[in-house]
């Protein structure tokens, strides 16, 4: 994928509302900025109103009935052929997907194919979740079933907006509910296009899409009465407030919220290409704004040296630039907010005196100067009370601290507000179970760590403030489900 002059002067992409079944147009806008070329409106996206929500909502909670009546696997078959929509034209979605998200191309088009993958997993449990299920009862049978919510509220955020949303939306409509998605207003095209593709099989009305500013539309989402489910992936302090908003009615939730993962590499720890390979992924993509991200590395102290050798010139390899070039592996920072607070977490690092060592080669210094470029950043010799080591950074700037007993490893990872993944890496992999079975997270991962390593077969979710509830698996359709037991007082004849 080569960026020519004419990739630089297209005109603005235009998407509207999907509500009904219909798209809903507007003159009031947002606008939708390149972040590695601010200067550029990649496209515009309706400013949506409270009253548009309503409509939302009531074109979902029409359309959930019949949805409702049919079996899983009925649904499953028509998510199927929504999910066979998203097969198409990957290569001109995924240079959409660059423009308004700044992640290298070759990222972009791998989030967008593994959607339909991942989302096939989901529909795989329709046959399990049609199949009865009784218990055990004196006075008669006991069957115990389950009824979906009704209309559900989907929120995701920027930095993977296709693979949560569908993640989300796939298993609130295979669970027989209605949707409302609201798609991140500074990177929403190519969600919007995604799922009107995977709506053209679907009924009018089951899922729609409302876009604008969260302080303008997040109340009428997150207090509607006819919503009976939110999922939400974003920040902790947005959760509070959703969460502030859902108690009026007692809504269900499902939360994904921030993380702050750490790496524990053992003794034995093996640091060949592929493992370094493997840690590089987990640190640097999506130049580190991944909720999962490797966000700590604590080394055992006899490793140190090695480590820091093997990891710095890993990282030296990186180049930062536009993401559709092909030569770039680390774009831009998403915003020009997110940049500032990245280089503040720097700079408190080296006010309290830690080794930082700015990495990686620049392709063209001046997109650099005016894009949100960073460049990738080691920092060594670090206190725990450091924000760039209690703060989720969500850039690519990461501290390595050292260890000398598994103990005070444990102790160090554990002692943050956040939850939601870890890693362990040792040749010993019976030792590094027993280890992260002490982490205090939601999901470790074995000499891996992050997006590439996650099993969509088994539930994915946080502990602490990192959030609630399950997504993938299973246990990720049925949060959005309600349990109902039916017991029968049947006398003898």
């Amino acid at each position: 994928m080569m960026l020519d002059q004419a990739a630089r002067h297209r005109e603005p992409i235009v998407a509207n509302l999907l509500i009904g079944g219909k798209e809903i147009a507007s003159s009031d806008r947002l606008e939708v900025r390149n972040p590695a070329r601010p200067a550029e409106v990649v496209g515009m996206v309706v400013r949506g109103t409270p009253a548009q929500v309503d409509a939302a909502v009531a074109a979902a909670r029409k359309a959930q009935p019949a949805w409702e009546g049919l079996t899983f696997k009925q649904r499953a078959l028509a998510l199927e052929a929504g999910l066979k929509k998203l097969e198409e034209d990957v290569d001109a979605r995924a240079e959409v997907f660059v423009r308004e998200n700044g992640k290298p191309f070759s990222q972009a088009r791998a989030e967008l194919v593994s959607v339909p993958k991942r989302q096939r997993v989901a529909l795989s449990f329709a046959d399990e979740l049609d199949a009865e299920h009784r218990v055990q009862c004196e006075t008669g049978r006991t069957i115990v079933t389950s009824r979906p919510y009704g209309v559900v509220v989907s929120i995701v955020p920027w930095n993977s907006p296709d693979i949560l949303a569908f993640t989300q939306v796939v298993a609130a409509l295979l669970a027989g509910n209605g949707v409302v998605l609201k798609p991140p207003e500074s990177c929403p095209l190519t969600l919007i296009d995604s799922v009107r593709r995977f709506a053209e099989s679907l009924p009018p009305g089951i899922i729609n899409v409302v876009t604008g500013l969260p302080g303008e539309i997040g109340d009428a989402l997150t207090t509607h009465a006819d919503v009976g489910k939110i999922g939400f992936t974003g920040s902790i302090p947005a959760a509070r407030h959703i969460m502030s908003n859902a108690a009026q009615t007692i809504k269900g939730l499902t939360l994904e919220l921030g993380g702050n993962d750490p790496a524990i590499l053992l003794k034995d720890v093996v640091l060949d290409q592929a493992a370094i390979a493997r840690m590089m992924t987990a640190t640097f993509m999506m130049s580190g704004q991944v909720c999962m991200a490797i966000k700590r590395y604590y080394v055992h102290r006899s490793r140190k040296d090695e480590f820091l050798e093997k990891f710095s010139a890993a990282i030296d390899e990186l180049v930062v630039g536009d993401g559709l070039l092909p030569q770039v592996t680390l774009g831009p920072l998403h915003s020009k907010a997110g940049l500032s607070r990245a280089r503040e977490l720097v700079l408190d690092a080296e006010t309290r005196g830690a080794s930082v060592s700015e990495l990686g080669t620049v392709l063209d210094a001046g997109v650099f100067d005016d894009g949100y470029f960073m460049r990738p950043t080691l920092v060594t010799d670090l206190a725990d009370d450091a924000r760039l080591v209690m703060e989720e950074q969500f850039c690519p700037a990461v501290p390595v601290g050292t260890f000398d007993s598994i103990d005070e490893a444990i102790g160090r990872s554990n002692a943050t507000c956040f939850g939601l993944g870890g890693s362990v890496w040792g040749r010993d992999v019976e030792e590094a179970i027993e280890v992260a079975r002490r982490i205090e997270s939601g999901q470790v991962w074995i000499n891996s760590h992050g997006i590439l390593a996650i099993n969509h077969r088994a539930p994915y979710g946080g502990v602490k403030q990192s959030g609630m509830g399950r997504k993938s698996g299973l246990q990720g359709i049925r949060e959005y489900l309600h349990s109902q037991t039916i017991t029968s007082f049947e006398q003898s004849p």
